[in-house]
């Protein structure tokens, strides 16, 4: 098991996130919190052992800022934890591109924006890791939900070539594929309020079955752990389940005919 005494998170204010905040807290990590709003960490933060930095990870000055403000402070981070994300739901046809680009700029491109603001002190660690909060959704692509998942994938499609493109740095990534959690990423979800007619029963239909599967999912402390587990591994895999159910599931989407699982899908959420 590799200990860690330094770690970033960011969406560290609510759900996965402050389920981080408070495992890194509790392993006796400094933790460094970048989020747009504050969390009371109160105890935690008078012992010295948390800052929070109010932060948009898809502004680029607030994101310079923010590292200029770390740098001056640590001079290496063994742990970064790219966590910071949201979900938009809706039709393929119906979407406005506007919505795409939202997505993928908050789930993936500033992913890669902290990603590279973080290099320089993960270099000057020991044995750094990168973990990054992607969805069961980047392998099993859910209907109504075609950019969350698509935002995701490319997600685990980063980690895999992080992990090479790092590997003289000793830089080890992992993308964590969580599935049905209790969060308010939830309620947070954009629906989209446009759709086409012949849809709307059937997007109804599969964003209400999403929506309860969530509400009776892992709670969010019980898979911020597992993502700090999957760090400290020696040597981690690319990318990780969370839960015996969901490793069973990647693995048999992996194993059956692309048309037997997606006829699967269709009937969970369809």
């Amino acid at each position: 098991m590799v200990l860690f005494t330094r770690a970033i998170v960011t969406g560290g204010s609510s759900g996965i996130g402050a389920g981080l905040v408070k495992v890194l807290l509790k392993a006796g990590v400094e933790v460094i919190s970048l989020s747009r709003t504050e969390t009371d960490f109160s105890a935690q933060e008078k012992a010295g052992n948390l800052w929070q930095i109010s932060c948009d990870i898809t502004n680029e000055e607030q994101l310079a800022a923010a590292f200029e403000k770390i740098s001056e402070k640590w001079d290496y981070c063994d742990l970064l934890f790219s966590n910071a994300g949201f979900g938009i739901s809706g039709t393929v046809v119906a979407t406005q591109k506007s919505q795409m680009i939202k997505q993928f700029d908050v789930n993936f491109f500033s992913a890669v924006s902290v990603i590279q603001s973080c290099l320089p002190l993960l270099r000057q660690a020991k044995d750094p890791r990168i973990v990054i909060t992607s969805s069961v959704a980047g392998e099993i692509s859910i209907p109504y939900q075609a950019f969350y998942s698509a935002s995701k994938a490319s997600l685990n499609m980063l980690a895999l070539a992080l992990n090479t493109e790092l590997a003289a740095d000793k830089i080890k990534t992992i993308a964590v594929m969580p599935g049905d959690c209790r969060t308010a990423f939830t309620d947070n979800r954009e629906k989209n309020s446009e759709t086409w007619a012949c849809y709307e029963k059937s997007e109804e239909r599969s964003i209400s079955k999403m929506e309860k599967d969530e509400r009776s999912g892992y709670a969010a402390e019980y898979v911020a752990g597992q993502l700090f587990h999957y760090a400290g591994k020696r040597h981690p895999k690319a990318l990780y389940g969370v839960g015996l159910s969901y490793r069973l599931l990647l693995a048999a989407y992996k194993i059956f005919p692309i048309r037997l699982t997606r006829w699967f899908v269709s009937k969970m959420y369809g």
